[in-house]
């Protein structure tokens, strides 16, 4: 960290001390009291004090100096490294139809799949300092559905307030707002990523946009079908991760059964815009799938310097401030002159 000045011109002024020097010290030899007989008081010997009768003048010059170097205002070069990170905006779409009350257990113990799924929303968010690291990067917006899309939280980056708000997700209440509204759901978030960037654009911190959809059933309810949402979500450059919750897959399972059904569906929605299908049954394979999307979509990272001027002309003033005082002090005092 060097020491460089605003205004180096200014520093020429610094030689005119030596010449002042050298005109003061012509002007008191020339000044004095005149004797007779110079003989006699050249034999007389000086004082201690006459002998520091210069510092006084020494001290208004350095003074004069340090004012001069003030002027030409020094600066320090601060440097810092940091890194940023290139963040992406996604848009989490998660189901809360009554089915998501069906039982899965969490950490041993009895639970939903509606509970397991905040869970692990919330660890993929914030992080759990275990297998999910956290999107601190990353802007982030919750829609909730069941029969109707509904916007819990636009796209921010103030994670905290979005983790609260989905502690707080509930299934309906009511049979008429009970169903499964894929395709509405997905062409919301779609709307919502895509108005975002309409507006306000996506900067250099923000390089792509993404849908996470949970769901644990098939779309029946709502206007747009489950492919109709992809093609809209591919056609302004969104890719669509699915995560279907369901039971633990068996051999049993074939074309009629409703979970091989809603497999192909999640799956073509998210081969079709570039997205992973992955299916959960339980808090380790959910995590999973979320693993899976981190690294996919990882965040980059880049250094960035930033160099800072730091003024550095207040020492000089007070050390000027400083060397007036004392010659001030010494002249009224020690090294006062007579008459």
């Amino acid at each position: 960290m060097g020491m460089s000045v605003k205004y180096p011109i200014l520093l020429w002024l610094l030689a005119i001390i030596p010449l002042l020097s050298f005109y003061l010290w012509r002007r008191n030899r020339r000044q004095g009291i005149s004797y007779s007989h110079l003989p006699l008081v050249d034999s007389l010997p000086a004082s201690y004090r006459q002998k520091w009768l210069w510092l006084t003048t020494a001290l208004q010059l350095l003074a004069l100096a340090f004012i001069i170097v003030a002027f030409a205002q020094p600066y320090r070069e601060v440097s810092e490294s940091t890194e940023q990170q290139e963040g992406i905006a996604i848009a989490v779409v998660l189901d809360v139809s009554s089915s998501m009350n069906i039982r899965m257990d969490l950490d041993g113990k009895r639970s939903n799949r509606m509970t397991v799924a905040k869970e692990v929303l919330e660890a993929f968010i914030a992080g759990d300092d275990d297998q999910l690291e956290g999107r601190p990067a990353d802007l982030i917006s919750l829609i909730t559905f069941a029969r109707y899309p509904r916007v819990i939280s636009p796209l921010t980056d103030s994670h905290d307030a979005l983790v609260s708000m989905a502690r707080h997700v509930q299934p309906p209440t009511r049979m008429e707002e009970d169903g499964t509204a894929i395709g509405d759901a997905t062409a919301l978030a779609a709307a919502q990523l895509s108005e975002y960037e309409n507006e306000y654009g996506l900067d250099e911190k923000v390089k792509s946009k993404v849908i996470i959809m949970i769901t644990d059933g098939e779309n029946n309810s709502g206007t747009y079908s489950p492919m109709m949402a992809a093609a809209l979500a591919k056609e302004w450059g969104i890719r669509v991760y699915t995560i279907f919750i369901g039971n633990e897959p068996t051999d049993m399972l074939d074309s009629r059964n409703e979970a091989v059904r809603v497999d192909w569906v999640l799956q073509a929605m998210a081969e079709s815009t570039g997205g992973v299908y992955n299916r959960a049954y339980d808090y380790d394979s959910l995590v999973a799938g979320y693993q899976a999307i981190n690294e996919l979509e990882t965040s980059k990272l880049q250094t960035v310097v930033f160099t800072d001027q730091v003024p550095a002309f207040q020492p000089f003033v007070l050390l000027a401030l400083l060397s007036l005082m004392l010659s001030a002090l010494l002249s009224a005092t020690w090294l006062r002159r007579l008459g």
